[in-house]
């Protein structure tokens, strides 16, 4: 059967990330490919399934994790994640995914990626019978959503937007709006945080496009913010607290979220790409 298995001993060890960038290449060569999603105790198994489910290139992905791996279509090529138990043996090709070290893999497996590695810059490859390749710790994989974010503060939304997008900076907006816009076009994905009654400096952050503008203090801002950010499609939150809080409050965000987007899908298909793992698996 032909079937690509990615797995991990703990859920949040970044196969996700790994099973979507095998599945576009597999695509973009010319393999008609389906994305399954296991189900798994502790993980983000449905809201990885539903993204699997929205991925052009993976057309037919079920949009709800399974109990067990479906049949494959004749010519068609299956990429499932799921937990290391549940490797099926057999014909199918094993990846086996892993945070921070590397652990022991069943016999037959064709690689081992390691990922969040301190101190190793993009990918290091170790050849062998798995080869392993350790992927350094990245700001973009690490990036948070719109919709984490709104999560970590239990922010009011003012205006709706991409809840999707991912910010691999956050950045507070400087005290002078004249200094603002190029500063914070230094930062190529970013959110901002701002205080509520700073309107000049809300403009000018809207001026360097943000993925999202977000205003600390609790207090609804001006009605020009609301006009400016809805004709760019920038989404506004507000949260509770004083910049300081909101600050630290978003600071575990990087900790804990998810793989989704095309942000993070390409570059994590850039780490990959020339690591060996793509013609190990052909």
């Amino acid at each position: 059967m032909a079937v690509i298995y990615v797995g991990s001993a703990q859920p949040g060890e970044g196969k996700t990330g790994v099973a979507a960038a095998i599945a576009r290449k597999l695509a973009y060569s010319g393999t008609p490919v389906r994305l399954v999603r296991l189900a798994e105790a502790g993980g983000n198994a449905p809201a990885d399934a539903a993204w699997f489910a929205s991925l052009d290139f993976a057309p037919g992905s079920a949009d709800e994790a399974v109990a067990a791996i479906p049949a494959v279509a004749p010519g068609e090529t299956l990429v499932v994640e799921g937990p290391l138990a549940a490797y099926p043996g057999g014909d199918a090709k094993l990846v086996v995914v892993a945070a921070e070290k590397k652990p022991a893999a069943p016999a037959g497996a064709a690689a081992v990626v390691v990922t969040g590695v301190d101190g190793v810059t993009g990918v290091h490859v170790t050849e062998g019978a798995p080869s392993v390749l350790e992927l350094g710790e990245d700001r973009v994989l690490a990036g948070f959503s719109v919709a984490e974010a709104q999560a970590a503060l239990h922010a009011e939304v003012l205006v709706e937007g991409d809840t999707g997008a991912t910010s691999d900076h956050l950045v507070i907006a400087p005290i002078g709006s004249d200094a603002g816009q190029p500063y914070l076009r230094r930062f190529e994905s970013k959110a901002v945080v701002v205080r509520f009654d700073k309107t000049d400096q809300h403009l000018a952050a809207l001026r360097a496009d943000p993925n999202v503008l977000i205003l600390t203090g609790g207090r609804r801002p001006s009605e020009y913010l609301f006009d400016a950010a809805s004709a760019k499609g920038i989404p506004v939150l507000l949260s509770r607290t004083d910049t300081e809080n909101t600050v630290i409050a978003l600071e575990g965000v990087f900790d804990h979220t998810r793989f989704q987007g095309d942000r993070k899908l390409d570059r994590m298909a850039e780490l990959l790409e020339g690591s060996g793992l793509f013609e190990a698996l052909a």
